[in-house]
């Protein structure tokens, strides 16, 4: 196991857990870990910006899918976009 420093503090994060998956495509088992960084309050700084950049990140996928489905449906409706 590696150690790779805290991104706003830069503490050596510590190991939190290890799990194994299986990928939806082809089932192949995929193992995660987990390292956080030793001070909580910084830790929940961190996991609250990731959060948002998740979220802005799932916006910016919805925005863009509305958009394509606006285009199908005009297309076949007849209608130009720009």
């Amino acid at each position: 196991m590696s150690s790779t420093p805290c991104i706003r503090c830069g503490k050596d994060r510590v190991f939190l857990k290890k799990w194994t998956d299986k990928a939806a495509e082809r089932g192949t088992p995929i193992t995660y870990e987990l390292y956080v960084c030793p001070d909580k309050d910084c830790q929940k700084v961190v996991d609250a910006k990731f959060e948002e950049m998740r979220e802005k990140k799932a916006f910016a996928a919805a925005k863009k899918e509305a958009k394509t489905e606006a285009t199908k449906l005009a297309a076949k409706a007849g209608i130009k976009t720009a």
